[in-house]
């Protein structure tokens, strides 16, 4: 018995034809074996769609932020419009001379103004820095009434500007004749 033989066999160079007309099968390299010029793509593809991601991510976050600053803002602004008027509210159930001592800024004397500095500084943020102010001295429109401005301060955790609510009103009886 003879034990086979490995010999090599050379393609055959130029084009030969079978038998049954076909031309013979040209040898080339498989795609799958072919060394890809394209190596690490789409691993650089998924890092930049990753940094896409990660700018929007940051941008909706930056939103978030603002949107938030924006919405304390409208908060303190209404606060500060109910404290002005819920403070000249109260100035209508009184006379003019029981607004000047409930009310009245002289020697600090004015109780319910002493109250409403309290509730502002405990809504307002730096309200207790700059608290609200009653002015009194304008004459009103008879001699039994006044015109009243309020002023309410506050200013927001980091920012650099004082905001103010101002509200006026003519508080007392109007002239009954000529």
């Amino acid at each position: 018995m003879t034990t086979p033989t490995l010999t090599s066999f050379a393609a055959p160079r130029g084009r030969h034809r079978l038998s049954a007309g076909k031309p013979a099968p040209t040898t080339r390299r498989s795609a799958k074996n072919a060394p890809s010029r394209q190596t690490g793509s789409y691993l650089l593809e998924a890092l930049i769609a990753i940094l896409i991601f990660s700018f929007g991510v940051l941008g909706l976050i930056g939103l978030l932020g603002s949107s938030i600053r924006i919405t304390n803002d409208a908060r303190y602004r209404s606060e500060a419009a109910n404290l002005a008027g819920a403070m000249i509210a109260d100035m209508w159930t009184m006379t003019a001379a029981q607004m000047d001592t409930q009310f009245g800024a002289t020697a600090g004397s004015g109780t319910k103004l002493a109250t409403w500095k309290t509730k502002a500084a405990s809504l307002l943020p730096s309200a207790g820095t700059y608290p609200p102010t009653v002015d009194l001295t304008q004459a009103g429109l008879s001699p039994e009434s006044r015109t009243v401005v309020v002023t309410v301060f506050w200013q927001l955790p980091g920012d650099t500007e004082k905001h103010q609510h101002l509200m006026t009103a003519q508080i007392g009886k109007n002239r009954v004749g000529p």
